[in-house]
């Protein structure tokens, strides 16, 4: 990430342990790979808003 935001790492370190409940749990390995593919997009978009946001100290 760009910017050292705290509140988006503790979104992603959400999201992503969602994604391994629901792998590890075993049941519902396909609703896993949606959280996954979602979580990593969104992590790239903000990534990419962070680049193009004006520049300060962070």
């Amino acid at each position: 990430m760009m910017c050292d935001n705290l509140f988006f790492k503790i979104v992603w370190v959400i999201v992503y342990g969602i994604t391994a409940y629901l792998t590890f749990k075993g049941g519902d390995m396909m609703m896993a790979m949606y959280w996954m593919a979602g979580g990593m997009f969104a992590q790239a978009l903000v990534d990419l808003i962070y680049h193009f946001w004006p520049k300060k100290k962070c």
